[in-house]
């Protein structure tokens, strides 16, 4: 076994990685266009700002969203498997819901759930200790909430 041969396994590895970590359906969040994306739960159009969402589905299929209750609510209507992601409140860099740390607040977001993101657990603390009313919460609470919200009506 030369050079050659291990170089040739080394690249078909490569190659199958790719291919396999190519179909899991997850191309991670996509750029938010202001002009034509419309808010997958509400219709309204999807700012590229904090309070903006996605749900990236397994089959690659990106959803947009106004609002993370928008996201939450439609997650509560819709059975479907996929990756929520939710952007930092301060970078606007996207984040796994399920890694990002959640305030409920009297701010004022596109459809008033209110519910801000954040990247760093003292980055939310700080903005706790600004906001009049703000209080910590999870992204299993929001999906519950969302849920409970639902049976209400």
């Amino acid at each position: 076994m030369g050079i050659a041969h291990s170089s040739k396994a080394g690249l078909v590895l490569i190659l199958m990685l790719a291919v396999v970590g190519g179909c899991n359906g997850d191309s991670g969040p996509q750029p938010i266009d202001e002009t034509v994306d419309a808010c997958a739960s509400c219709n309204m159009s999807v700012s590229d700002g904090p309070f903006a969402a996605e749900l990236v589905q397994k089959d690659g299929e990106v959803l947009k969203f106004d609002d993370i209750g928008c996201l939450a609510g439609y997650l509560r209507k819709n059975d479907t498997d996929g990756a929520a992601y939710v952007r930092d409140f301060h970078s606007k860099e996207w984040l796994r819901a399920d890694e990002a740390f959640f305030a409920e607040s009297d701010l004022h977001t596109p459809m008033d759930s209110g519910i801000i993101a954040f990247r760093e657990a003292n980055r939310l603390q700080e903005f706790i200790r600004k906001e009049n009313g703000a209080k910590e919460t999870t992204w299993g609470e929001i999906l519950r909430h969302a849920r409970d919200e639902e049976a209400k009506h």
